[in-house]
């Protein structure tokens, strides 16, 4: 899990082409002019644009400028709220500026950069609450049970978490005490039916006292619920989407982000096929979709449920569809790969018989009046998930994720939808 960075930036610079990495905080940098007409060419005059000093580097700009002197590099970066000053570290020098800004001397060698944001009394300037890493506003729809992520304080020992509802507490929750390399994010199991405006925000908490600010609102950590979805998809984490240590709020691993029409996310991760059912009316209704996608049965046939039992489930749902004039659309379960399973440790090891179970789930959805197969472009030759789509051994990464998603939009353009 990311753990907390300090106000500290360095960035991996040369001259012929600038790369910024965001997750790597200490970077070597290369001054050395690219393809020298001669030996002694010097360095030509650069600005490179840093971005924002708040433990992850956004942006870059590398562009030439017409300096007064040769072997000049300029860099700046976005003004740190609260910072009187900046001290640059550059190879062995340590220099203060008041401006978020600086020219150097270079002189064509490797070399360290590194910017430290700093208030009056010299004191390191750190973020002042949890950054929040939400992308609900990457989504076409936000899901039904949405998962609020965020990047850890170092001060903090829990979170108190609120998601507010036209600027009303509308669910609040407190996490267990979370150690810094731990996961930081909170799954919301009561789902958001109601229609309205949303925003969730964290803080960080220390015996139960607050030691953060709340969050800030942005784009990332606020969304709409309306109460029609023409299309909607219902299943488990594999529809609710995340991958490994990858939370559903990331929207490049949810199926969902790869279609071009918008399909609302139902669904909600760990659920087998009986509690798909269960929660049919509450969770389907509401959004009065005309044509649902369901994508269930991993969790039945790798928890040794028989596939007769899921099978039964699944013709439940199809006639609940119907009554409610929804067409169903199923989609093939995908298998699990069995030797990344064991390797990633956190749930148990499929039964002996898994694909024979799951195979029975497959055969019933392929003499369904609408399917989707995707058992061909996922399955490896042993009948297993494919090693190249995911980590974790259950759920597909984000190339996965894409090939589910096409495979779904294509099913609707093939139908007209």
């Amino acid at each position: 899990m990311l753990k907390f960075l300090p106000i500290i930036l360095a960035v991996m610079i040369s001259l012929s082409n600038v790369q910024l990495h965001e997750d790597k905080p200490f970077q070597k940098i290369n001054l050395t002019p690219a393809e020298p007409t001669q030996k002694s060419a010097p360095v030509v005059s650069r600005e490179i644009k840093v971005g924002k000093l708040d433990g992850k580097i956004i942006g870059g700009k590398n562009s030439n400028i017409n300096l007064a002197a040769e072997n000049t590099l300029r860099l700046t970066w976005d003004v740190v709220p609260h910072a009187v000053m900046y001290k640059v570290f550059f190879s062995d020098k340590e220099l203060i500026t008041y401006t978020n800004g600086i020219e150097l001397d270079v002189n064509g060698a490797d070399e360290i950069f590194k910017i430290v944001a700093l208030d009056f009394e010299s004191t390191e300037v750190n973020p002042k609450a949890p950054r929040t890493i939400t992308e609900f506003d990457k989504m076409n729809y936000p899901p039904i049970y949405p998962v609020y992520s965020w990047i850890p304080s170092k001060n903090a020992t829990s979170y108190e978490v609120q998601l507010l509802k036209d600027g009303n507490v509308f669910h609040e929750f407190v996490t267990g005490i979370i150690r810094p390399d731990e996961k930081f994010d909170l799954y919301d199991d009561d789902p958001i039916l109601e229609e309205g405006e949303y925003f969730w925000r964290v803080r960080g908490l220390r015996d139960d006292v607050a030691v953060t600010d709340w969050s800030t609102k942005n784009p990332g950590t606020t969304f709409k619920v309306v109460k029609t979805a023409r299309i909607a998809a219902l299943g488990d984490s594999i529809t609710h989407g995340g991958a490994c240590s990858v939370t559903p709020s990331n929207a490049a691993y949810t199926w969902e982000f790869y279609c071009d029409t918008p399909v609302k996310n139902l669904g909600h991760s760990g659920d087998t096929t009986a509690q798909i059912l269960y929660r049919f009316d509450r969770d389907v209704l509401p959004f009065q979709p005309k044509i649902l996608f369901i994508f269930a049965g991993v969790n039945d046939f790798r928890t040794g449920i028989e596939g007769n039992e899921s099978v039964e489930n699944l013709a439940e749902i199809r006639e609940r569809c119907l009554e409610e004039g929804i067409v169903p659309v199923f989609i093939t379960p995908l298998p699990v790969n069995p030797a990344l399973l064991a390797k990633a440790n956190f749930v148990q090891a499929p039964p002996e018989d898994w694909r024979k179970q799951q195979r029975i789930i497959c055969d019933w959805v392929l003499k369904q009046k609408n399917f989707i197969d995707l058992t061909a472009e996922m399955t490896d030759s042993d009948g297993n998930l494919k090693a190249e789509l995911t980590t974790d051994g259950l759920h597909p990464d984000a190339l996965g994720k894409e090939i589910i998603g096409k495979a779904v939009e294509n099913w609707l353009k093939s139908h007209s939808v």
